[in-house]
């Protein structure tokens, strides 16, 4: 992905918790790759909460709508067109890059004294 120096300070400065840089690549139908590459910022819990709470309703649409709330670069619109007849491959970018900012590999454990 291709962004000036003076841009990514910019956007440094007004996300400072973290920016960093997705990239969804997966194939269609027809074995055609696609690869989508942006910058998002790092989600907070009210990401989190909004997420599940449209999750109970459409997950599908919940999680697309996630990651529309986090890319900070380019413009979220023309991206979230090119992916959204893909629900696996951004529900798998869900899965693996956003949901470790709220806890991964939980191992719990529990017993009666």
């Amino acid at each position: 992905m291709k962004i000036e120096k003076e841009q990514l300070e910019s956007l440094k400065k007004d996300h400072p918790a973290g920016i960093f840089e997705g990239s969804i690549a997966f194939n269609d139908s027809e074995d055609k790759l696609h690869t989508v590459e942006f910058l998002y910022r790092k989600p907070v819990t009210a990401d989190l909460e909004a997420h599940a709470k449209s999750a109970q309703r459409n997950p599908i649409v919940a999680n697309l709508n996630l990651i529309q709330s986090l890319i900070i670069h380019p413009q979220p619109g023309p991206l979230i067109e090119e992916i959204r007849e893909y629900p696996a491959a951004y529900g798998r970018f869900v899965d693996e890059a956003i949901s470790p900012f709220f806890g991964a590999n939980v191992t719990i454990k529990s017993r009666k004294l």
